[in-house]
């Protein structure tokens, strides 16, 4: 089995479900919090690509070096973290699950791809009632080359045929 974006987020949110048990929504993200009542249970990981820059090796084969995998960690904000509130202390539930996320995937890799490692952690706005984090790992593989006059082995759900 050789990796591709597919794979390497199928890979990411196993690896995420078995370690982190404390997220109850692991998905792809697809806009979810986006929603004005977000489709999503919390806390919860988004996962998507950010970027993927390719370079040229023999044969017509690439390497994606430098391989973004965006996680988008999100909770809403239920306790008061308040120094004088009795319970300040689950207010921080987001920050401990980012530890964890990070426990579970820095040098992560299934074996298809490189081992993972964590570039950055940025606060975003994307939650009206929570906090959401977006963290960055890279990560990368090889795909190799496909010879002249061989066709590129595609899966059947991506061809596509219209008529006219």
């Amino acid at each position: 089995m050789e990796a591709n974006i597919k794979t390497i987020l199928l890979a990411v949110q196993q690896r995420l479900a078995e370690r982190v048990p404390e997220l109850a929504y692991i998905d792809k993200n697809w806009g979810q919090l986006d929603y004005e009542a977000p489709p999503v249970k919390w806390p919860c990981a988004l996962l998507d690509i950010d970027e993927v820059p390719f370079s040229q090796i023999g044969g017509g084969g690439q390497i994606a070096d430098g391989v973004t995998v965006e996680i988008l960690a999100a909770n809403l904000r239920l306790v008061s973290s308040s120094a004088a509130a009795p319970r300040k202390a689950d207010a921080y539930l987001l920050i401990e699950l980012l530890d964890k996320i990070h426990s579970a995937l820095q040098r992560f890799t299934d074996g298809t791809f490189g081992p993972m490692f964590r570039t950055q952690i940025k606060k975003i706005a994307a939650v009206r009632a929570g906090e959401c984090y977006k963290v960055l790992y890279q990560t990368a593989y090889t795909l190799p080359g496909v010879q002249e006059g061989q066709s590129a082995k595609l899966p059947p759900s991506s061809i596509r045929l219209e008529m006219k």
